[in-house]
């Protein structure tokens, strides 16, 4: 075959069909076959140079691989033969750069003593940065009505769902739900056409004009069963990303049982009328979900938190991500595994699985496991750790699984004294150890300002070595705890420190209540291009926003965007009919006692198959 202008995966079929087939007459397939990766990549190294498409030093290590495997495929040794899953997963490995893949970093010591010691290893999860396509959203409003949401707050919400409304995709859906002391389904989900978009203009127009019911506390908990209601009975769901962004201006004392686990519900506190421990709780209890502290200024920093929120989710690459890790029998054990607020799962062979959710485009998860390592008599080789990882690649034309491989973490151990830790896994640990310090006033319950400024004012210095914004975080904080009176002010510094721990233990961008431009931990690129566009958005409504796949276009430069499958999905989607009409979810004269809400819970159980209820693990 002399054309060989085609896509690496399709090179990689060539090869197995080629060598499977005799490509060349005078190999032995079988015993010394491994050397025969030499004579066929010789032969491919002529044809890559022979072609402008594909260069020589791109992809001649590709078609080494390809070789590889296809050899693998015809061992003499049939158990020795690969099964077409991990083919498939190996040739997803030789495409490094391929839209949604995630890269994983070991960062550890090469060596370690011969005495019994502890040793901490960090496992890097890196979401790639090119992606010419995104899945379909399925996006709930879940919006606090109630007392206190009177002009000119009620104004800023309508702006931030009008922000949201433009930068939304014919694949991508969106239904708004409201709540007080009642909840109500002002639409169910609707595809963004150019018609639905006038219609909801006009809704949201109209929640200015909504009648507030003036109770003590807002229902919560029956806004979000709606919400995940919303969300189990689409017909068309497979291959979407699904999310909650539920916004509340008033005090709740909810605690109860998440029937949301597996739905990703992101938290907007409102102001200074908020309980941000019940939003921090409901948001940590979902599957990657974030609290967000909001201030009620002029500045627009609701449509600007907002942005940021659906900034990720429109870039979202790769959904269900795990990873898994296993000490090695004899030769380790492990004590702790550090993976912030996501949840974690042991089984008894002591295999430990830490669930992520979803990952952003140019998102990194770090993990930290800490090994017991015993004695041992001489200099060797030995095997620590067992790491192997999957996730869903996604996109508009359907999902890939993938699962890496088992990787083995080997160290030499000698006869030496223990290294000090690599500075990233070090500076990781002081993320950590900062982001447990500012949680201190709300842990205790109490507030301890002079003995968290102290602690703050003692780690400073760490912070000198690493990333900057940690270190305005911790001012920040510092500031709002100088005295008792200021931290109890709006309990702001409760908000902020809850935020906080959001983002840390998430390892993503929140909104802290304050210096929203200059503290951009964890944010992505197009969460700082949104930021510019909700600020203006926020100071002329009218102006024209780029489109979503404008902003792809400037994210990823020269490569292509893939049209046909985002023409495909609107075709599946136009399957699922959808009723616009407003519906109550229960009668709105009526505010709902513990008994209704125990009642409505149940009538809605049914509708929670798809969502597994996990326990939560910190």
């Amino acid at each position: 075959m002399d054309n060989i202008s085609a896509a690496p995966r399709v090179l990689s079929f060539q090869l197995l069909n080629e060598i499977t087939n005799g490509f060349s007459k005078d190999m032995k397939i079988g015993a010394g076959s491994y050397g025969n990766v030499y004579k066929v990549h010789a032969n491919w190294k002529k044809r890559l140079q022979t072609t402008s498409i594909y260069t020589l030093q791109q992809h001649s290590e590709q078609v080494k691989r390809c070789i590889e495997i296809a050899l693998s495929c015809v061992d003499a040794d049939r158990h020795k033969r690969p099964s077409i899953g991990a083919i498939i997963n190996m040739l997803n490995e030789t495409e490094g750069n391929k839209p949604g893949s995630v890269q994983m970093v070991i960062k550890n010591n090469k060596m370690a003593p011969l005495l019994e010691h502890k040793k901490k290893v960090m496992l890097q999860l890196a979401c790639s940065d090119y992606t010419g396509d995104w899945p379909g959203l399925d996006l709930v409003a879940v919006l606090d009505i109630s007392f206190g949401m009177f002009s000119p707050k009620m104004e800023k919400v309508q702006t931030a769902l009008r922000f949201i409304m433009r930068k939304l995709s014919p694949i991508d859906r969106i239904s708004i739900i409201t709540f007080s002391g009642f909840v109500r389904e002002l639409c169910s989900l609707r595809q963004m056409t150019a018609a639905s978009q006038l219609d909801l203009d006009e809704l949201i127009e109209s929640l200015g004009d909504t009648h507030v019911h003036v109770y003590s506390e807002s229902n919560i908990e029956n806004a979000l069963l709606v919400g995940v209601k919303v969300l189990a009975e689409r017909k068309v769901s497979s291959g979407r990303v699904v999310a909650i962004m539920l916004m509340s201006a008033s005090p709740s004392s909810w605690v109860g049982e998440c029937s949301w686990t597996n739905v990703p519900v992101y938290t907007f506190g409102y102001g200074t009328n908020v309980s941000p421990r019940v939003l921090n709780s409901i948001a940590i209890a979902s599957i990657g979900g974030m609290f967000s502290h909001v201030q009620d200024t002029d500045s627009g920093d609701l449509t600007i938190a907002f942005s940021q929120c659906l900034a990720g989710l429109l870039t979202i690459s790769v959904q269900d991500l795990e990873l898994m890790v296993a000490a090695v029998g004899g030769g380790s054990v492990i004590v702790n595994v550090t993976a912030g607020s996501y949840r974690r799962k042991h089984d008894a062979s002591g295999l430990v699985t830490i669930s992520f959710g979803d990952l952003y485009r140019r998102e990194v998860r770090n993990v930290i496991v800490e090994l017991h390592l015993p004695a041992t008599v001489s200099e060797r080789d030995a095997d620590i750790l067992k790491v192997s990882y999957s996730y869903t690649s996604s996109s508009s034309a359907g999902s890939l699984q993938f699962v890496a491989p088992p990787e083995t973490l080997t160290v030499w151990r000698a006869n030496m004294d223990e290294l000090p830790l690599p500075m990233e896994l070090h500076m990781e640990e002081v993320r950590l150890l900062m982001a447990r310090t500012m949680m201190w006033p709300v842990v205790e319950d109490e507030l301890k300002s002079q003995n968290m400024l102290k602690a703050i004012q003692s780690m400073l210095e760490d912070v000198e070595l690493g990333d900057p914004l940690l270190r305005i975080e911790m001012l920040e904080l510092m500031e709002l705890c100088k005295t008792e009176e200021t931290c109890m002010e709006h309990c702001r510094a409760y908000a902020y420190a809850y935020s906080s721990e959001s983002s840390h233990y998430r390892q993503r961008f929140t909104m802290r209540g304050r210096n929203m431009e200059m503290l951009r931990l964890f944010a992505t690129p197009r969460m700082d291009m949104y930021l510019e566009q909700a600020k203006k958005f926020h100071d002329d409504p009218t102006t024209p926003l780029p489109s979503a796949d404008d902003d792809l276009e400037e994210e990823i430069g020269a490569h292509p965007i893939h049209v046909a499958s985002r023409e495909e999905e609107i075709k599946r989607l136009s399957l699922d009919v959808e009723d616009p009409t407003t519906m109550d979810a229960e009668d709105p004269t009526i505010p709902l006692s513990s008994h209704s809400r125990e009642a409505s819970s149940r009538r809605n159980a049914n509708f929670f198959n798809m969502f597994t209820r996990r326990p939560f693990f910190r």
